[in-house]
């Protein structure tokens, strides 16, 4: 199937799936949400902004020191705060590499309630993660049982399931999930995104369409995707244009877009988009886009540019083999 690498500008793990889950002991497990004083509240939730603030910035450990105090706050008290604090602070703690720790909150909340999918889901991803794929198997097998309408959820597990190599399981999940009904805008949208996966566009344009019809933005994303995988790059521009003009900071589209103006030849263009892109995400996409960068400096024959903004690339990303070569030959220009 082609273009596969438009995954969503995918990370497998943190993307889509809930964000990860838990850190509270078996006995702060024990007692249900009550009134809390404001004070505490308060205290509570800016805590746990602190933590995604962190947690964006790839601070992982400060992220959970913030959501444990977060936590702290609650009195061992849980309730859809303290829940959504502990998928969080899990997610912090799976990034600074505490990945047992992830795997032991994900169970704590499990045994809270045993019919938690995403609970199911995201320690079902740690463990294909971790190389443990019968466990992260059986664990979105649960995860499904107990969520059986949520098609981002497989959509996400298929993604996760062929980035750990289990491609056959990948696509029973496809399969499983078209089955599952609904008319609901975000349900023809990711029903159509699933045909996509399949490769059957026909049906991927039909599901997208009625998604765009009732107003889905998002859709508007895939269907150009879908065009893309078709070389129909005429009836795939406007639609990222158009996904543009409401979601101006989709480095995705943004990425997508400068290398369509690229290969149009329109190189002032294909800048104005990378650099948009480069400012919307100053941390998760840096190397494509700085590469995208240089390589339209240089079709715009601004090689001086080029080798500055080359000669900064390489000190951050110095493996890069390829871009040292490229190097070599600004140099003589």
């Amino acid at each position: 199937m082609r273009n596969k690498k438009e995954n969503r500008f995918s990370c497998k793990f943190a993307r889509r799936a809930p964000a990860l889950a838990i850190a509270f002991t078996a006995m702060a497990m024990v007692c249900m949400a009550g009134c809390q004083d404001e004070k505490v509240l308060e205290n509570q939730q800016a805590f746990r902004q602190l933590g995604i603030n962190k947690l964006n910035e790839g601070s992982y450990q400060e992220a959970v020191d913030a959501f444990q105090k977060a936590l702290d706050q609650s009195q061992a008290k849980v309730g859809d705060m303290e829940i959504d604090i502990c998928y969080y602070k899990a997610t912090a703690q799976y990034g600074s590499g505490d990945a047992q720790g992830a795997i032991a909150t994900c169970t704590a909340l499990i045994d809270y309630d045993e019919k938690d999918a995403k609970a199911y889901f995201i320690r079902g991803s740690i463990y294909l993660k971790e190389g443990e794929g019968k466990k992260g198997l059986e664990d979105y097998s649960k995860a499904f049982q107990y969520c059986k309408d949520d098609l981002e959820l497989y959509v996400t597990a298929y993604e996760n399931l062929t980035g750990a190599g289990f491609e056959h399981e990948a696509q029973g999940i496809l399969e499983e999930a078209t089955n599952i009904k609904g008319d609901k805008p975000e349900q023809c949208r990711e029903r159509g995104y699933i045909y996509y996966l399949q490769g059957y566009y026909e049906n991927a344009r039909r599901e997208l369409d009625s998604a765009i019809n009732q107003g889905d933005e998002k859709a508007l994303l895939y269907l150009a995707q879908v065009y893309m995988a078709q070389d129909d790059v005429k009836q795939a521009q406007p639609l990222y244009e158009s996904y543009i003009e409401k979601n101006s900071a989709d480095v995705l589209a943004l990425n997508r877009l400068g290398e369509i103006q690229m290969e149009a030849g329109e190189y002032e263009q294909a800048l104005t988009f990378f650099q948009n892109a480069l400012k919307a995400d100053p941390e998760g996409h840096q190397q494509q886009l700085r590469r995208n960068e240089i390589i339209a400096y240089e079709k715009m024959l601004d090689f001086a540019t080029a080798k500055e903004k080359m000669e900064a690339y390489l000190q951050d990303y110095p493996e890069d083999e390829e871009a040292q070569r490229e190097y070599v030959f600004l140099q003589t220009r």
